[in-house]
């Protein structure tokens, strides 16, 4: 009996097409994250192991520290670069950056520039040196960050699957990731009391937070602190904003935690919220 095609029961591209069907504006995203989210879902780029108690990931969170922050991390660069090169090969079937990413294939293709050089830079959040690295090529750099970030997800959602168990029992009160301490995407409403829990589509954590609590300021104040809906009113979705820091965040109802690759198209399918917010003043602030 022939088998089905695997893309025809993938819950992320069954979504992601249904996404493009019913919003053409998003069909070229939809069809770009259609090619590069399995990719990245299914990569092993050969990360080390960590060596951290419970009793250290308790004290770095205690003082505010991400547990990824400070420690000698190890994986594959060879995989980093060919998962880099299979992700603008993707992005090359999309019309407006085809071209773009053409070029930065061919780069990668000949070794340049020096990924191993530049994967600290990128985990760390430094965008000056690989803005310069993509300059001195003439590729696009804005474009050359997101692949080299995209490309650090597998081994970044590899090492929250073994630090998340160390911080079990140990608040963390921030809208920013304590596994990688990248802002979050979203905030899921979980289990049938809703419950709060902030997540990383970086990877992949989640972590319960205060319903009545700016994620950017940590305003608490419920005079200044509101939720906006979509005109229909009948999505799944709604946005939370702060009137102290007009800082937004947002919210989606999901009983059981998403998947970190379907968070990527959660964030994509909730867009109209961002331009929501933008219109009415409210913008994502970076978390202190």
């Amino acid at each position: 009996m022939p088998t089905k095609p695997k893309d025809a029961v993938d819950p992320v591209v069954l979504r992601l097409r249904a996404l493009a069907q019913g919003s053409p504006d998003l069909q070229d995203a939809a069809r770009m994250y259609e090619a590069i989210l399995p990719v990245l879902r299914d990569a092993d780029l050969g990360v080390g192991p960590i060596f951290l108690t419970p009793e250290q990931a308790r004290g770095k969170m205690e003082k505010g520290q991400p547990l990824l922050s400070g420690l000698d991390l190890v994986l594959d660069v060879e995989s980093v670069r060919e998962l880099m090169i299979k992700l603008a090969a993707a992005v090359e079937t999309v019309r407006e950056p085809g071209e773009a990413a053409r070029r930065i294939r061919l780069a990668l293709e000949e070794n340049k520039p020096d990924i191993g050089a530049l994967l600290p830079h990128v985990a760390a959040g430094e965008d000056g040196p690989v803005t310069s690295a993509s300059n001195d090529l003439r590729l696009e750099p804005g474009l050359f960050l997101t692949r080299a970030r995209a490309a650090l997800k597998p081994a970044l959602r590899a090492w929250c699957r073994l630090l998340a168990p160390l911080a079990k029992g140990t608040a963390w009160h921030k809208g920013s990731c304590f596994v990688c301490g990248a802002v979050a995407t979203l905030a899921e409403l979980q289990e049938n009391n809703q419950v709060k829990h902030m997540r990383c589509s970086s990877c992949g954590a989640d972590w319960r937070l205060s319903r009545l609590q700016c994620v950017h300021c940590g305003n608490e104040d419920h005079k200044t602190l509101r939720c906006l809906y979509p005109e229909n009113g009948l999505e799944r979705a709604r946005l939370e904003v702060c009137d102290k820091c007009r800082g937004y965040l947002k919210v989606i109802s999901s009983f059981a935690p998403a998947p970190p690759e379907m968070l990527t198209v959660e964030d994509l399918a909730t867009l109209h919220l961002d331009y929501l917010a933008q219109e009415r003043g409210y913008a994502r602030r970076p978390v202190p």
